[in-house]
Parts: structure tokens; sequence; C-alpha cells
């Protein structure tokens, strides 16, 4: 992979600081004087590279020529469903009283409010709008990017220089989480760790009883009000575990009445990568949210 400029892993140092290496896209300035559209332009730079994902949302669309087309045909037979229809006659609409020439979401009425994102994405992808600003939300380190990190990345040059104390101190931080704990202690007898404070990524794999303190200890953290999302958890376990490893512990505390699982009914504002993580059922739901009895 090509090495990093400063100013993209001064980035992705800040992002190391925050919790599960994920966090809102306004506490990631590299600089103090790094414009808005700036950072975001790093955030995707690194996205192109697999070190980061993110989830962005629709602020801005207008109407297309096809969708144009599509509204003046016969209402009772048209390829769309009935909230298509709004967020295009929404369009419409704005186009009627002369205004700028795009819509807003919170201009679409009549459809739901957590509905509107995967609408406006379906239409587009059809080619009836046209995504015209997009905002990025929330961003999280990848799997690649733990990698990188690990194994491939050496602080050099400029880069030494560039990181303040605490972004360093993330790096170091991450690493101890990391990476495997393997001292020998020849004159005395190992120490034994408890459940809830196994490093991740340690070479014991974690029991049932270590992930029910892991669940409790994200919940806090996140602020989830004891409705834990599934892809926090496999964020901070996978590794050690396996997804099915992981599974099993979760299906195991669900039948001794530790936990529940519930399901997630449409995506929301989750990304598709979040919403995978959960675990599918055969009704194409995912069993997503953990919540501790």
């Amino acid at each position: 992979m090509e090495s990093l400029k400063t100013i993209e892993l001064k980035f992705v140092l800040k992002l190391l600081g925050c919790d599960g290496y994920r966090g809102k896209i306004t506490t990631l300035k590299p600089n103090s004087a790094t414009s808005a559209s700036e950072r975001d332009r790093i955030c995707e730079a690194l996205g192109s590279k697999g070190l980061v994902e993110y989830d962005s949302q629709i602020e801005r669309f207008s109407l297309q020529p096809p969708g144009k087309t599509l509204l003046s045909l016969d209402t009772t037979s048209l390829p769309v469903t009935p909230d298509e229809l709004k967020v295009l006659k929404a369009c419409q609409k704005k186009k009627s009283e002369k205004s700028k020439g795009y819509t807003t979401p919170g201009e679409v009425s009549g459809v739901p409010a957590d509905a509107r994102q995967n609408l406006i994405r379906s239409l587009t992808e059809r080619g009836m709008l046209k995504i015209t600003k997009e905002a990025i939300k929330e961003v999280w380190l990848t799997a690649q990017g733990k990698q990188f990190l690990l194994h491939e990345y050496e602080p050099s040059g400029s880069y030494a220089s560039a990181a303040n104390a605490t972004m360093i101190g993330n790096y170091v931080r991450f690493l101890r989480e990391n990476l495997d704990q393997s001292t020998s202690l020849p004159t005395s007898q190992p120490k034994m760790q408890s459940a809830n404070t196994m490093p991740i990524g340690a070479q014991t794999k974690p029991d049932a009883q270590a992930v029910l303190q892991q669940v409790k200890q994200l919940d806090r953290l996140t602020g989830s009000d004891n409705y834990l999302p599934i892809y926090h958890l496999r964020e901070k376990l996978q590794p050690p575990l396996t997804r099915e490893e992981l599974d099993d512990h979760l299906y195991e505390l669900q039948r001794s009445d530790r936990i529940e699982l519930s399901s997630l009914h449409g995506q929301g504002n989750y990304s598709e990568t979040q919403v995978s993580a959960g675990i599918p059922q055969e009704n194409r739901c995912y069993l997503f949210f953990i919540s501790v009895l």
C-alpha cells in the first residue's frame, strides 16, 4: 500500500482515540485550520485505500429526466412504490416553486424520516434522481486498516514530528490492545487475567462470561441504553474469536436467560456493513440488538 500523507496519518491517529476506533467526522479534523470539505476529502481518500469506512447522509438531491417522465405517466401503473412516488413528487413540487433546483430529505412529506435515505438512494440507482450533496457522519477503522497499522506502517521522518503526544498515545494504546500478549514469566506463576480485563487480540479466547462482560462495558461506553448493536461487539472480539464462535457464545447466553437478542426491522440509519454484522435469520432479518437480562 502507498504511504500515508502526513495529514491522512493525523486523521487516522485521531480516529484511534475514539471508542472502538469509530467516531463522528466532526471530531476528526487533523488540524484546527482544516476545513470541513478538506476533512471529508481526507476521509474519502482513506476510504479509497480501504483503511476506513464511513456513513454518509444525503443532504440534497434533484429530479432527473427519467423521474420527470415517470411522473407524467398513468399513476396506476408506475414502477415505483407509493413512498418512492412521494419522494419524486417532492422534487416536482420544489421545481414548480422555482427553488434552487434541489430538494432536501426534510422536504419529503408522508414518508418516515428513517426511510428517506434508502428511498433516495434506490431512485438514484435507477436514474430518476441525482444526489447533489452528501455529508459524512461517522467513520470507523476497517480490518484492513488495523492490519496496516499493526504490521505495515512504519513511522519515520516528518510523520513522527507531525503527531502530537495525544496522537502518539492513541497509537501506542492501539498496539497494546491488538498485538498478541505472549510474554513468558519463567520465574513466577503465570498471571491470571479476569474475563472483563482480557486484552482484545490476546491468544486466550474469551468464554461466554467474558463476552457478557464485554457487552455490559460496551453498552456503558456507547450509551446504547441496554440495546447494544452487535457490530460493536464484533469489532472488539473478532479477533480473537471467529464470527461463528461469537455467535455461539451469544446463543449460549440467550439460552441461559442472561441476554436477549432482538431483530432489526428495516435498515434505519445503520450502514449495510453494520446491519450485516448481525446474525442472519431464515426470514432474511438479522438479530441485531443485545439486551442484558
